[in-house]
């Protein structure tokens, strides 16, 4: 039987490099000759093409090249870095945070203030995590087309399914545990919107507990609100309510029991989003 022996192409590919391109990213005069040693000096091979323009020769094993701006580092690393004078950028602005981000740092540090430990999971999650584990029916999802790993295959549409799996894997520590999280959460029609969440855990909490707490947040927001009754399948009934920026109660023991929690759970999750066009 005969059998085929594949060498692999270890031809270099070309890519055209226009010099004023690289002048402009370095906010260097380098002529086409400079451009080409330096180019070289990283093991590139380079022609002149007249006209400002080089024909550069791409190794095979250079695999991270995948842009004319990949050469231009490559130049400004075979510059040397520390050749570069630092300038004031040439702008008619000062940078300053947009009005949104400091509202969210004005909720983070309030949250703090409650006694709260801010931590930060990923955005992309799982069905049973979501759902399941949270007494929930399946509802449409933004889903990934191949995910890597099915643990991480949809995108979270809301945020306390992924502090309470932060509670699972810390059900050996000591009580209380109070936690939160603002982060970007996207519903089925791939809308973004950022959200707060927090849960509180240990032996005595209740609904008058994360009530009061959920009070205390809008009232030092500085929001008109009303508190209605809500039904929703992760909390006790009659142990849940809602405003207009979102809800709060006490977790339903099968949430606690799929997550393997002997303690009870207080939650909430508003819309800062709301929130800020509410203030603004």
């Amino acid at each position: 039987m005969r059998t085929l022996n594949k060498k692999p192409d270890l031809k270099p590919r070309l890519m055209e490099l226009e010099t004023g391109y690289v002048n402009k990213l370095l906010g260097l005069e380098l002529e086409g000759v400079e451009i080409k040693k330096l180019l070289e000096r990283m093991r590139f091979g380079v022609e002149n093409l007249g006209q400002g323009k080089l024909d550069v020769k791409i190794p095979a094993y250079r695999a991270d090249i995948l842009h004319p701006m990949d050469l231009v580092e490559d130049v400004a690393i075979a510059y040397d870095y520390s050749r570069f004078k630092p300038e004031i950028p040439k702008i008619s602005t000062i940078g300053v945070e947009a009005g949104g981000e400091i509202f969210y740092s004005g909720v983070r540090e309030l949250m703090i203030g409650f006694g709260f430990q801010e931590v930060m999971t990923l955005i992309m999650t799982n069905v049973n995590d979501l759902f399941k584990k949270m007494n929930l029916p399946l509802e449409p999802v933004v889903e990934t087309r191949n995910p890597v790993s099915l643990n991480h295959a949809i995108v979270r549409s809301w945020l306390l399914p992924s502090l309470t799996s932060i509670l699972e894997r810390n059900k050996n520590r000591e009580y209380p545990q109070k936690i939160f999280e603002t982060g970007l959460c996207i519903d089925p029609s791939g809308e973004d919107c950022m959200k707060l969440a927090g849960v509180v855990a240990h032996s005595k909490t209740n609904y008058s507990e994360i009530k009061s707490l959920a009070a205390g947040f809008l009232d030092n927001v500085g929001v008109d609100y009303e508190i209605e009754s809500f039904e929703h399948g992760s909390f006790i009934g009659g142990r849940v309510a809602s405003t207009a920026y979102g809800f709060f109660g006490e977790l339903h023991p099968a949430v606690l029991e799929n997550h393997g929690l002997e303690v009870p759970l207080t939650a909430i999750e508003f819309n800062l989003d709301a929130l800020f066009s509410m203030k603004n």
